[in-house]
């Protein structure tokens, strides 16, 4: 699944983080009971993969406040959930016009409410969204702009209110994920290494914070593969999948763990649940269908299953998808056929 993969050690804290905060902060000011309750039920349902209900009730939102930037944030991240969820970029359009509408009315507030850092947060948020579809688009330099302008933005709040621990789940992963791809310039004076300090700032969150135990273990438990912590982000892992079974988020976060520790009865048994899932999705485009397709057979090969794997690959191959997808699956199916060789020449040494 590409989303947790070469985009994820950057940008996918940004879904997460900007999600869920950005929620604490409105509730806290300008949101009533009732309609905290809603956007609650939005987020368990955006978790549970239950998208059309989360984004009914956060266009709700957008009816009864107009003029507040909450509700057109809400429905964008739910939008955006979905799109990373079925790698269907449809409604791409749609999510960028929401994230601007975000920013502006975020801005427009600004002179009325000087002091109130969920304006600053909300607005960060939208940059931050849009740092991550940015880089999934490949466009580099838009990703890093808007990520370096969401982040300001972030610690703007944190200036009006330090005790926003919340807030501290952004700043903290950006600081470890910015050292984490800097690391060898790190002998240079103005390039520091601050991959501790944003552990302990994502660590200060989930155990402080209001809204961030399940998202921030997601993105501490992304924060120690990439510091090859292993055993400490398959627990974190487990917990939130105990804690959401459904959710094909938390699945795909704990799959890559079993696959990259070398667990392979583990990572079969979970890429063959996550393939039955994602085949059942309505005008499934097959591009997560062929990642566990994939996946198993290089478990199968691992295993001396050539065989198995074959079967696998003869499957992926198969699968019909539209031209735009062929070329997103180019290196996947240039994988498939290398292995598809390498067991057919196995095979043959056995005959």
């Amino acid at each position: 699944m590409s989303y947790i993969k070469s985009l994820k050690f950057f940008c996918f804290f940004t879904w997460w983080i900007t999600f869920f905060v950005a929620f604490s902060a409105t509730n806290a000011q300008t949101l009533t009971d009732s309609l905290r309750k809603e956007i609650h039920l939005g987020i368990d349902e955006t978790i549970n993969n239950q998208f059309s209900k989360a984004e009914i009730r956060f266009r709700r939102l957008i009816a009864r406040y107009p003029e507040h930037p909450a509700g057109y944030f809400y429905t964008g991240a739910t939008i955006q959930a979905e799109i990373l969820d079925r790698e269907d970029y449809a409604r791409q359009q749609e999510f960028d016009d929401l994230m601007e509408k975000t920013v502006q009315t975020a801005e427009a507030l600004y002179d009325s409410l000087q002091n109130d850092p969920w304006l600053f947060f909300l607005e960060g948020s939208a940059h931050l969204y849009r740092s991550f579809m940015s880089s999934k688009r490949g466009k580099s330099w838009a990703a890093y702009r808007n990520a370096t302008r969401g982040v300001n933005r972030l610690e703007k709040s944190l200036a009006i209110d330090s005790t926003f621990f919340d807030a501290y789940m952004g700043v903290g992963s950006y600081k470890y994920w910015k050292s984490s791809k800097t690391k060898g310039l790190s002998w240079l004076p103005f390039v520091s290494d601050d991959r501790e300090k944003g552990i302990r700032m994502v660590n200060t969150s989930i155990e402080n914070g209001e809204f961030v135990s399940s998202f921030g273990k997601d993105q501490l438990a992304w924060i120690y593969i990439d510091a090859g912590r292993m055993e400490d982000a398959e627990e974190l892992a487990l917990q939130n999948c105990h804690r959401y079974p459904e959710s094909r988020f938390f699945k795909w976060t704990l799959v890559e763990i079993y696959f990259r520790s070398k667990q392979f009865d583990r990572a079969y048994q979970l890429y063959q649940e996550l393939l039955d899932t994602v085949r059942s999705i309505d005008g499934n485009n097959h591009y997560n269908e062929t990642d566990c397709l994939l996946k198993m057979a290089e478990i199968d090969v691992q295993r001396g299953d050539f065989l198995l794997a074959e079967k696998k690959l003869d499957e992926l191959l198969a699968i019909t998808v539209p031209e735009a997808m062929q070329q997103r699956l180019e290196k996947r199916y240039k994988r498939a056929r290398e292995l598809k060789k390498h067991c057919r020449n196995e095979l043959a040494k056995s005959e």
